[in-house]
């Protein structure tokens, strides 16, 4: 029997794009010329989409995101906050509901509980074990800001990976070869708490790669996610003559600036600095921050879409998103060429 990706295969197109057309899904944009093309393949091999076990798309869909952010957390790093923001717009324009957002650590969960949603989204790193209870209980599941390799799920995520080693690129051409990290480790969540198990974040990972691959001695240190975290991280990375840090994140910069300072130096004539997430601090800190921008709005917004085309196809094999990152030059880096 002809299946949807025998017919995606000869139209040009991807699955989900025959799925969407044949469901006639309103939100989404493709040209007349392609859908005659689907339509006449379609035709073609008399394609019933329902003996597939595609289904229309339900009129009412309820969604439910689970995060590892406080509030307490969130109001210090906006990250989440865009990443939330972009799920909650795109829920309203496809009208769905979303019934509510789940913050852990939270000891009196059920994960039972989640087989009454239309679908989950997951914002934040969660231990495998967390994950593997959750799709058991509910398979149409997608993960934002998960970097590492799961074959079971859908994951949207950031090319912080690629953009680092980009912007580590742009350096080396301008002879900057004394490059340092300041970052944290990531450590999941689970039902009750941060597992004390971690590994190497993937922006690190990135620089002790490039690092490596060029013959660079790496200046590393990795401590938490705090401005405290990044003064006392910067002031360690100050015992080595530096002509470029890369942090980790906007907050870490806040007190990495600091250190500095009191260590006499001057931004970005002595040190440039490149931060991580281009937070609105970043645009308003002395001198401006560099900071690359995760289209975090875009991930929640690509989660949502992702999930609607995973309830009307059930048997789509998963796939991982890699949204390009793209830094915001400012003040505090300036070779631009």
């Amino acid at each position: 029997m002809i299946g949807i990706r025998k017919i995606a295969q000869e139209a040009g197109v991807s699955p989900a794009t025959v799925s969407r057309v044949l469901n006639n899904d309103p939100s989404f944009s493709v040209s007349d010329q392609t859908k005659k093309r689907i339509k006449r393949i379609v035709e073609k091999y008399n394609y019933q989409p329902h003996a597939n076990k595609t289904v229309n798309r339900p009129k009412s869909l309820s969604l439910l995101v689970i995060t590892t952010h406080s509030l307490e957390n969130e109001a210090h790093d906006p990250y989440f906050i865009q990443v939330h923001d972009g799920i909650i717009q795109e829920a309203s324009k496809e009208g769905i509901q979303v019934k509510g957002f789940i913050r852990f650590p939270n000891k009196g969960f059920q994960f039972a509980d989640v087989k009454k949603y239309d679908g989950i989204i997951v914002a934040g790193v969660f231990t495998e074990e967390f994950y593997a209870e959750l799709y058991q209980n509910n398979p149409r599941l997608i993960l934002i800001d998960e970097t590492r390799y799961f074959s079971q799920y859908d994951i949207i995520r950031n090319s912080y990976f690629e953009e680092t080693q980009a912007i580590l690129d742009h350096f080396l051409k301008n002879k900057i070869t004394d490059i340092g990290f300041l970052g944290g480790n990531i450590q999941p969540m689970s039902l009750t708490g941060i597992v004390p198990d971690s590994y190497q974040d993937i922006r690190a990972k990135a620089y002790l790669m490039w690092m490596k691959a060029h013959q660079l001695t790496p200046n590393l240190v990795i401590k938490g996610w705090t401005p405290k975290d990044g003064f006392e991280g910067m002031n360690r990375l100050l015992k080595n003559h530096l002509q470029l840090v890369l942090i980790a994140s906007d907050q870490l910069a806040v007190g990495a600036y600091r250190a500095i300072k009191q260590y006499g130096l001057t931004v970005p004539q002595d040190i440039h600095v490149i931060s991580y997430n281009d937070s609105e601090i970043a645009a308003y800190m002395t001198p401006s921050l560099s900071s690359i921008n995760p289209s975090s709005v875009a991930m929640g917004q690509l989660a949502v879409r992702r999930l609607v085309q995973r309830i009307i196809n059930t048997d789509e094999v998963p796939i991982h998103i890699n949204l390009p990152a793209k830094i915001t030059w400012r003040e505090s880096s300036k070779l631009i060429n």
